[in-house]
């Protein structure tokens, strides 16, 4: 299993990539966020802390359209949570309402044409990341088995040695064959899958 740098003094090839911290999923319109994205937000936070005094850079995904809406909540469920400590680069994904869950990945909400289903699209993500000469990403946010899972997924595709922690996400239990299934995937690609915080990091 890939094992991340995480010394004390930090390592300059580090990198947090916090994943869709937004009031669509912590606090929407309409309906009720995921649950335990209060907690993750504190984790969260926690982390962002962490990276910083570490000199790490930190990556903020936010999922352009994450439910395919266009009524008076869309800007408010884009939009980042005022509890997060928003220090760091916002990354624009998605979008999530056409199955864009990836933070590498970044398509339009076009329905024909190069920004159609399909048709690709890649965020700043992986040109970030290599601009700052990054081996090593820890991936925390939303949901843990979509999002989460598939930019950790993508990071380890792309050579990065990749941590997640249990503690800083939280399962919409969208995995077929349950959480558990979806953490074995993760390990079994190569995450880091740990809990506790950044304390308990290798």
């Amino acid at each position: 299993m890939a094992r991340t740098v995480l010394a004390a003094g930090g390592s300059p090839a580090s990198a947090l990539i916090v994943v869709d911290m937004q009031n669509g999923f912590i606090a929407p319109y309409r309906g009720a966020g995921v649950e335990g994205a209060r907690s993750v937000l504190t984790a969260v936070n926690r982390w962002i802390s962490h990276a910083h005094e570490r000199s790490w850079p930190v990556f903020l995904t936010r999922d352009i359209d994450p439910f395919g809406s266009s009524g008076p909540g869309a800007r408010h469920d884009v939009a980042l949570h005022p509890g997060l400590d928003a220090r760091g680069t916002v990354v624009d994904k998605g979008p999530g309402s056409r199955a864009g869950f990836s933070g590498f990945v970044l398509a339009s909400t076009a329905t024909e044409g190069p920004g159609a289903p399909g048709g690709g699209g890649l965020s700043e993500l992986a040109g970030l990341l290599l601009r700052e000469g990054v081996e090593d990403v820890v991936t925390v946010g939303l949901a843990a088995d979509v999002c989460v899972s598939a930019t950790a997924l993508d990071a380890r595709r792309l050579g990065y040695r990749v941590t997640l922690d249990l503690d800083a996400t939280a399962f919409v239990h969208a995995h077929p064959d349950g959480d558990e299934a979806a953490v074995a995937a993760l390990a079994g690609a190569g995450v880091t899958v740990l809990g506790g915080g950044p304390e308990e990091a290798p």
